[in-house]
Order: C-alpha cells, then structure tokens, then sequence
C-alpha cells in the first residue's frame, strides 16, 4: 500500500495557552442547525473526518473545531475575519466528526484543526493534507471526507473520498432546511491536485487496515459478535471457531452488532442498520428508528428487537417486532449526563432482562422496562467506568471519585453499596453476586505491586492469585462467556480466553 505520510511531531501539545491563541487566530463560522438556511451574503462549507486507529484514545478524536483561512490577493492585506472556525457536531455520530459552518464568500485553504484532552490542547496539521476550495453565496461547498490511520506513535496515513452519496446522505440529514434550500445549485469542493487524487486513490485500502474493536457481545448460544470503524465488522458463530469478517459499503461506524433470524444485525452511526442473512455477501438496508448514532441492538426473550439511539444529547429507546416491515415504536427518552472528573468516559449502554438502559460518565443509571415503557434508574455517587448486569437484575459498576471502586446495586440502580475493591483494580466481572475475577494487585499497599488473576468468593470482600494478567497490554475488560462460562478478557488487539480461572490463556481472537 502507497502511504501517505504525516509526521505526528506536528500534532504539537502547547496546554491550555494554545487554545487561547487558536480562539484568537479567527472568529467561529456561524453554526448551522437543521433549521437554518443561508442568509445573506454566505455560503456553506462541509467537511467529515474519520480517524481509524487502533488506540481507543486517539486524540484526532476530540478535535473541536478546523481552522480556515481566505486567501487574498498577492499584496492585498488580510483581515480579522479572513480566520473562521468551523464547529463540529456529533449529532448523529459517536467518534465520526462532521465541521461545518456558514462563511463569507472566497477562496480558502486549511490550517488546522484544534482539540483537546484533559488538560493538554494540541492542533492538528490539515493545511498539509488538503487543497483549497471556493465559497459562492447561496451554495454549498461539501469537502469530502478525510480518512486518518495512525501508524505507532510517530505517523499518520492519510486517505480521501471526494463528495460520495453517503456524504451527501450526511449532508441532507444534519442540515435539512440548508438542502432543501441549495437543492439543484452548484456544490463545490476541493481542488483535485496530484497530492489529494494520490489520497484518493489509496482510500479505499483503509478497509484492509486494523481498527478499533467495539461493542463486544458474547451471546447465549456461543457466539462472538464486534463492531467496528469505516462500516467494518466481525463475528463467529455459536459452535464455530472461524471468524467472519465484512463490510457494509460504509465509512460510519458499526457500534453493535447482534445475531438476528439465522444471519447477523448491524448499527451504528448516522442510522446505519443493515441485515445479512448470507455471511455478510450481500447486506440489506433496514429503516431506522431515527436517524442519530445507535449504539445498541437487543433481540429482547419475546422476540421484540430494542434499539438504543443517541441524537446530540438525547437518548432514546425504541422497539419493534420487525424491522424490515417496521414500524418503530418509541419507548422512552432522556438527556444525556456528562462527568467533569472522566470527561473522555463514553456512556455505556447495557441490558438487564427486559430492561435496556445507559450508564453515564457521571454515575447516572437509566433504564427503560420494554414492556412498559418505565424509566427507572438512580446513581453511584461517583463517576462510573463500567457496568455489567447479572441474570438476577444485579448491577455491579466500576467507579472513580479521587480512587477507583466497585459498586453494587440489587433494586435496579435505585440504591448502591461500595464493594471498597482495590484502587489499583483494572477491570472486574462477576459470575454472580458472590463470585468475582479482577486484574488487580496481588498484595496491594501505597503502591500496587505485582498484579495477577484475583478471585473473591465471597462477594468481593476477600480476594486471593487464581490465574496472571492475560496479555502483555492493559485488559479493557473482562467478560464471562454465558455460553460456558469461561473468562474473557477484551485487550487493545484482541480477545483472550480462560477456563481454570486466569491460570492459563488461550487466543479467542
């Protein structure tokens, strides 16, 4: 594969000082909501990036804003206004970014794109990447998409996709009133240099390329099923030890994947939901509950299939007894709950029976009951890293306030009790509420030690070695398989399994 390379030296961390000067450098394009249309002497401009790492804290990802600049003529001076800012939105995606705005009327060319993660800003070379484009008043300028695949920790390789029908799907679904009003007038995009038509030509290589693994379901009858970026997924089977792998003809990301009526079921951004019943040959597309990102499917134990749906910062639960017929019925909505100590903390959505509900970064428990509709739900008290439901209607939560913790509740999350697990704990699953694993200190004290396989019997308040650390990163979690009980824990590049508690490991994936 032909790279394209971008040294990451140029992903320059500056603190906080820097996202002062990229504020300063130029004003903000005036955002553009689903209602607004062009007013005035204006145009618009959009632009997706997608990054396709395999870390799950790559900081392209919590870029905020693009920087844009109008050129002007050779001796002309340049003018305050000449730096805008597009804004991005997440209204329909999860890690996908889309910046848009609406901006006067001329030639620009990129500078860079601004972020930040906890308490470092950096900015991020897209003047390097890209051609310029024109703005014309009353029209559209839809940029393409930017495709980012990290290499280690030092480069980047970079990919295009010129305006395709996706991004124009995008377009008309974020910014409805703008289509309607631009429908049949030119739409601009950027210039087609050597360099950017070598990026679009190696595009489509990025589906070969490793991506971060998502969404893991271990199901009842055996089988493994992962979602992915740029529309790729993965499965294996019940009573089957091949992998399957696909893609859906996308560049969102697949978010949950189920087994569904003898094939498998795809989500994720944007609305994306399609069905294979061939092994992933062909894919049909199903009708969505909504058009923002859905972050879960559940075939609930009466055949009834849940979807779980985030739309900016509003979830909602939606039902239906068949998706290729429809129609989806909607269950229940609530606001999304932010957390200042672990703003990087993505919720977590999960099943407990015939309830579907979301843990939030800052210890929220919501939970909607299929039958009736019923939103229940209470708090840790703390910020809340993860949660795993057992088949009593049990819920046990990693925590964080200054340490990490472990929390239980019985009453469906109304009320918890702290399990005071080590702070030092790195992931924990139980089998029920007495029997625990952990990747955890052996003999913790001021500082952590050697860690092992640790097992509680008794409800975590005792904890002795049974198995080592899986692996040779840090274990993102640990699962146990309901098929047959063995321990699963979830790496950065793959899956491990055990069946003599953490005394051995075997690859899963």
């Amino acid at each position: 594969m032909k790279t394209v390379v971008v040294r990451h030296a140029a992903m320059l961390r500056r603190g906080f000082l820097m996202l002062a000067l990229a504020a300063l450098a130029g004003c903000a394009a005036t955002p553009i909501s689903s209602e607004r249309q062009l007013t005035g002497e204006e145009g618009a401009v959009v632009f997706k990036l997608v990054t396709n790492g395999t870390s799950m804290a790559d900081p392209t990802e919590t870029l905020s804003t693009v920087l844009i600049r109008r050129e002007r003529p050779e001796g002309e001076r340049e003018l305050s206004g000449d730096a805008v800012s597009l804004v991005r939105t997440r209204a329909q995606t999860s890690t996908t970014m889309v910046f848009s705005g609406r901006v006067q009327p001329g030639k620009y060319r990129f500078v860079n794109g601004v972020g930040s993660h906890g308490n470092t800003t950096y900015t991020f070379p897209l003047g390097r990447m890209l051609s310029g484009f024109e703005v014309k008043t009353g029209e559209v300028s839809l940029l393409g998409t930017l495709l980012v695949q990290p290499i280690g920790t030092s480069r980047f390789v970079v990919g295009y996709v010129p305006p395709d029908p996706e991004l124009h799907e995008t377009f008309q679904q974020l910014f409805p009133a703008l289509a309607a009003q631009t429908e049949g007038k030119p739409i601009h995009t950027l210039e087609m240099t050597p360099e950017l038509q070598r990026r679009a030509e190696i595009a489509p290589r990025f589906k070969l390329l490793p991506t971060v693994l998502n969404g893991h379901h271990l199901s009842r009858e055996g089988g493994a099923y992962l979602g992915g970026r740029l529309g790729k997924l993965m499965w294996r089977p019940a009573r089957d030890q091949a992998w399957r792998r696909a893609e859906l003809g996308s560049w969102r990301e697949v978010l949950t994947v189920r087994p569904y009526r003898g094939g498998v079921l795809a989500g994720g951004e944007e609305g994306l939901l399609r069905h294979t019943a061939d092994d992933g040959k062909t894919w049909s597309r199903l009708a969505s509950p909504e058009s923002g990102a859905i972050c879960a499917l559940e075939v609930m134990p009466g055949g009834q299939l849940v979807a779980l749906v985030r739309r900016d910062d509003m979830w909602s639960v939606h039902v239906t007894g068949d998706p290729v017929a429809g129609p989806w019925r909607k269950l229940a909505s609530f606001d999304h709950e932010r957390s200042i100590n672990v703003g990087w903390q993505p919720a977590i959505p999960f099943v407990s029976g015939k309830r579907i509900g979301v843990a939030m970064p800052n210890g929220s428990v919501r939970l909607v009951d299929v039958d009736t509709g019923e939103l229940s739900g209470g708090s840790t008290g703390q910020s809340l890293l993860g949660i795993q439901a057992l088949a009593d209607g049990t819920l046990v939560a990693q925590s964080v306030a200054v340490a990490r913790t472990t929390h239980m509740s019985t009453d469906g999350g109304k009320t918890w009790t702290d399990l005071n697990t080590s702070r030092f704990t790195q992931a924990i699953t139980f089998r029920d509420r007495e029997v625990a694993h952990a990747i955890a200190p052996i003999a913790p004290g001021v500082l952590p030690g050697p860690f092992g396989l640790m097992t509680s019997r008794d409800g975590g308040r005792s904890w002795s070695q049974t198995g080592v650390v899986p692996g040779g990163s840090p274990v993102r979690e640990l699962r146990i398989d309901p098929s047959d009980g063995a321990l699963v824990a979830v790496l950065q590049e793959g899956m491990l399994r055990s069946t003599d508690e953490g005394k051995s490991w075997a690859k899963d994936l």
